[in-house]
C-alpha cells in the first residue's frame, strides 16, 4: 500500500456547507474505491493524507492536483506502509455551527481540549498531521469553547451526546444538561420537557446533516440526494433510531412535539416532490411520472429501509435503497396498468 501527504492553499473561501458536501460526496467515493485518510482545512491552507493501493491512491492523488479549487499542492511524503494509519475516510476544518462536527465523517482532531496524539510517532504521516494541527498557521479547533456556545446550542450538543450514549429511550433532560455541562434547570429554561429537547435535536440534527446535501437535488437529482441522505443517516444509529422515535410520535397527536413532527415530515415530503417536479422539468426523470405519486412511493422505500435497519443487521439500507430506486426508476418510464395478480378466480355456479 502507498501514503501521501500533500499540502495546498485554497483558491477561493469554502463555507461550511460546501465542505460537509465534499466530506460526503469524497468519503462514499474513497471508501468504495478503497482510500482512507484525512483532509484538514484551516482557512486556506489544507493538509491531505491518502492511504490504499499504489495505483488508485496515485489516480486520486492527481485529481485533487488539477482540482481548480486547490492550488501550490506540495508532496510532503510519498511511502509505502504495511498498515493503515487512518483506517476511516474524514475530515477537519473549523466550522461556524458546532453541530456540523456531527456530520458522518467530521473529525474533532483539533479541539482545543483534545490530548495530544500518541500515536503520532509510530508512523511519519501521523507525524505531519500533528505538525500540521500543532503549527501557528493551523490551531484548528471544532468548536468554541463551551463557555462561549449559546446555551441552547450546548443544550442540543448534550442531547445529542446523551442519544449517541444511551439511546433515545434512556434518554431523559437531565442526562443532557449532564453531557452539556449545565444544569437541568438552566436547560429547561429553553426546553420545558424532555420531548421539547428532542423535537428541537431532530430539527438541530438533521438540518446539519442535509443541509449541504441539499444541492445536489438540483445538481444529481432527487434519488442522488436521497442516496447521500440515506449514506449519511447510515453513519449514525443514533440519528436513524431519533428519526423513527420521532415518526412513531408524529402519528399521536395528543404527544408533546406530535404537531412539529407531523409538520416537517410534510414539509420533507414536499421538498422530494418540488425535486421530482424539477427533474421532470430537466429530463433527469421521465414525463410518465406523477411527481406526487413519485414522492410516496420514493419516500415508502425510504423509510421502509431506514426502519428495516434497525431492525435487522443484514440489511445494507444504501445498497438495498440503490437497487430498488433503480428498478422503481425504470417503471417510472413505463405507463402504468393496473396488476391483476391479487385477483381471486369465482367458481362458476353449479
Amino acid at each position: 500500500m502507498r501514503s501521501i501527504v500533500y499540502t495546498s492553499t485554497q483558491t477561493r473561501p469554502i463555507t461550511d456547507t460546501e465542505l460537509a458536501q465534499i466530506l460526503a460526496v469524497g468519503r462514499e467515493k474513497n471508501t468504495a474505491l478503497g482510500v482512507t485518510g484525512i483532509l484538514a482545512h484551516k482557512g486556506d491552507n489544507c493538509l491531505g493524507i491518502l492511504e490504499g493501493d499504489d495505483d488508485v491512491v496515485q489516480t486520486r492523488f492527481e485529481q485533487v492536483r488539477i482540482d481548480p479549487r486547490h492550488t501550490n499542492v506540495r508532496v510532503l511524503l510519498d511511502e509505502q506502509i504495511g498498515q493503515r494509519s487512518f483506517p476511516d475516510w474524514s475530515m477537519a476544518f473549523q466550522p461556524l455551527d458546532p453541530l456540523m462536527q456531527h456530520v458522518p465523517g467530521f473529525s474533532d482532531l483539533f479541539a482545543g481540549s483534545r490530548p495530544l496524539d500518541s500515536a503520532a510517532g509510530l508512523t511519519r504521516a501521523r507525524g505531519l498531521l500533528d505538525w500540521f494541527r500543532k503549527h501557528p498557521l493551523a490551531p484548528l479547533t471544532s468548536r468554541t469553547a463551551a463557555d462561549e456556545e449559546a446555551p441552547r446550542t450546548r443544550a442540543i450538543n448534550g442531547a445529542i451526546t446523551a442519544l449517541h450514549d444511551g439511546g433515545v429511550t434512556r434518554f431523559t433532560l437531565n442526562l443532557a444538561a449532564e453531557h452539556a455541562g449545565m444544569s437541568s434547570e438552566s436547560v429547561r429554561e429553553f426546553f420545558p420537557t424532555d420531548r421539547a429537547l428532542l423535537a428541537a435535536t431532530v430539527e438541530r440534527w438533521t438540518q446539519a446533516i442535509s443541509a449541504p446535501l441539499a444541492p445536489l437535488i438540483s445538481e444529481k437529482g432527487t434519488v442522488a440526494f436521497l442516496h447521500a441522505l440515506m449514506t449519511a443517516h447510515a453513519e449514525e444509529p443514533a440519528l436513524m433510531e431519533l428519526l423513527a422515535y420521532s415518526l412513531a410520535s408524529s402519528a399521536d397527536p395528543t404527544l408533546d412535539g406530535a404537531d412539529y413532527y407531523r409538520s416537517a415530515y410534510r414539509r420533507f415530503r414536499e421538498v422530494i416532490h418540488e425535486g421530482l417536479v424539477a427533474d421532470v422539468r430537466d429530463g433527469r426523470e421521465p414525463a410518465t411520472m406523477d411527481p406526487v405519486r413519485g414522492a410516496k412511493q420514493l419516500l415508502a422505500l425510504y423509510d421502509g429501509l431506514r426502519l428495516q435497519h434497525l431492525l435487522t443487521a443484514d440489511t445494507d439500507v444504501v445498497n438495498e435503497f440503490d437497487r430498488a430506486a433503480a428498478r422503481m426508476r425504470r417503471g417510472w418510464s413505463e405507463q402504468y396498468e393496473q396488476p391483476t395478480y391479487w385477483d381471486i378466480p369465482i367458481a362458476p355456479p353449479s
